[in-house]
C-alpha cells in the first residue's frame, strides 16, 4: 500500500509541474505530491530500520531437564566455540532420548542460572508481528508478518549439578 501511494505522490507531483500553468492551484497540486512521495518514502524506510507498526511477540516453553550423561552425575554440557562466550550447550529434555539437543550461538543467547527449585530449561523464540491488519495492510510490500528474531534458551540448575566442557 506503501509503494501505490509513492506511486500516486509522484504521479501527482509530476502532472502538476508538467501540465498545470503556474499559479496557486499548481502549488497545492505539487505540495500534496510531494507530501505523499517524502511521507511514503520515510514510512518505508522506518518500516526496513526500526520495524515501524510491529511488535515483538515472545513465546515461551518449559521442559524438564535431565543430565546430559547417561550417568549418575548431574551434569550440563557444553561446547567452546570461538570465544569465551560463545558456547553450545548440550542437553536433553527426556532421559529415554539416546541423542542431544543443542543450543545455536547464531540464532540466540544461552543463560545458566544456579540454585533454581527446579532442572529446566525454558526457550524464548522471538518474532516481529504487525500491531494490527491496518498495519499489515500498508507495510504488505515491506517486512514480511511473523518474522522470526532470534531464541533465547534458560537453563535453570537445581544445587549440585555442574557444568562441564565436552571435548
Amino acid at each position: 500500500m506503501v509503494a501505490i501511494i509513492l506511486f500516486i505522490g509522484a504521479l501527482l507531483f509530476s502532472f502538476a509541474m508538467i501540465f498545470m500553468k503556474p499559479g496557486l492551484k499548481k502549488a497545492v497540486w505539487v505540495l500534496i505530491g510531494l507530501v505523499f512521495t517524502v511521507g511514503s518514502i520515510v514510512l518505508m524506510i522506518l518500516n526496513f530500520d526500526q520495524y515501524f507498526g510491529m511488535k515483538t511477540v515472545v513465546k515461551q516453553n518449559s521442559y524438564p531437564l535431565t543430565s546430559s550423561l547417561n550417568t549418575q552425575q548431574r551434569v550440563l554440557m557444553y561446547k567452546q566455540i570461538g570465544t569465551q562466550n560463545e558456547r553450545v550447550y548440550l542437553y536433553k529434555t527426556n532421559p529415554l532420548d539416546k541423542g542431544l539437543t543443542k543450543t545455536d550461538p547464531a540464532k540466540g543467547e544461552a543463560i545458566v542460572l544456579r540454585n533454581a527449585p527446579h532442572n529446566k530449561v525454558t526457550i524464548s523464540r522471538s518474532y516481529r508481528v504487525y500491531r494490527n491488519e491496518e498495519f499489515r495492510l500498508l507495510f504488505s510490500a515491506g517486512v514480511k508478518n511473523h518474522t522470526y528474531v532470534g531464541t533465547q534458551w534458560v537453563f535453570h540448575l537445581r544445587p549440585g549439578w555442574r557444568v562441564i566442557g565436552a571435548k
